[in-house]
């Protein structure tokens, strides 16, 4: 019975090391082909255009953001809580 359990915490041991071995290989070999997501060139030609509506405005940093509305969408009652497009 006694050999039984010094085996029992041997495998526990055997299995934990096999364990980390084989996650460590697995992320190491991931990181290894995936370089283009740490690559800045790549990732700067992959970004695209904004584009801005007429009559917004970006606002820099002393600005205010500004939405152009019409006196009519200030006039009623049920109020749209999404900017006119």
């Amino acid at each position: 019975m006694l050999t039984f359990k010094k085996y029992k915490f041997f495998f526990k041991i055997i299995t934990t090391i096999f364990q980390i071995s084989i996650f460590s290989l697995i992320t190491s070999c991931t990181l290894k082909k995936n370089d283009i997501l740490f690559n800045n060139e790549t990732n700067n030609s992959q970004l695209k255009k904004l584009i801005i509506p007429k009559g917004i405005n970006i606002p820099s940093e002393n600005q205010e953001y500004h939405i152009p509305y019409t006196q009519e969408d200030l006039n009623k009652k049920n109020h749209d809580i999404f900017p006119p497009i």
